[in-house]
């Protein structure tokens, strides 16, 4: 009997795995299928020494699904993601990468090659648009520290660790409920705060 595993991996413990799992099981639920297990880490290693994927490589075998949401959740390394993904195509495992379905092995209406190229290039796109978004947070935290500075705004009434997490919120990778309960607060006066915050 064939099995389909699902993988997630968040950079983080901050990093909100959410998105992953919401994805992965909209998935399974429009395609009436059941994950036989899902393997999650937590790690920021540019290598695939991780131990959740190690002991997936471990049992996944011929004929087998795995399935993640983005390309650079498997890893993200220009040079290494293709070998990786070209590694299953050669042990006949299907992977299946929701976000850019075209690149997915296991299918042979793309020549190998072509999907070599077009692996490559997705792997280098989708971190490039990380160290954007990246950029675009540290960026967003000195400005709103250097505004608080110039304005004389007093924080001092603000949860710890509220600005660290008001970013991720505004970036959608937190929701009011996850935010709210990281700081210990019901989400009326987190609300509030915010409010406050951005006056």
């Amino acid at each position: 009997m064939n099995n389909i595993y699902a993988y997630i991996r968040a950079n983080t413990k901050e990093q909100n795995a959410d998105k992953q799992h919401e994805a992965l099981k909209q998935y399974s639920v429009y395609n009436n299928i059941e994950y036989t297990a899902t393997f999650e880490d937590i790690a920021n290693s540019k290598n695939f020494e991780r131990p959740q994927y190690k002991a997936l490589k471990e049992i996944i075998k011929q004929g087998d699904t795995l399935i993640i949401k983005e390309l650079d959740r498997l890893d993200c390394n220009i040079m290494d993601t293709p070998k990786e993904l070209q590694y299953f195509f050669e042990q006949n495992i299907k992977v299946k990468i929701l976000d850019t379905p075209l690149v997915s092995t296991g299918d042979n209406k793309l020549d190998s090659t072509i999907k070599t190229m077009l692996i490559s290039l997705l792997s280098y796109i989708a971190c490039k648009e990380k160290e954007k978004l990246q950029g675009k947070v540290i960026e967003e935290l000195k400005t709103v520290k250097d505004n608080d500075v110039e304005a004389g705004r007093s924080t001092r009434s603000l949860p710890k660790n509220f600005k660290k997490y008001y970013i991720k919120w505004k970036n959608r990778e937190l929701t009011g409920v996850k935010f709210a309960k990281l700081l210990n607060i019901s989400r009326a006066t987190l609300y509030r705060d915010i409010k406050e915050y951005q006056i």
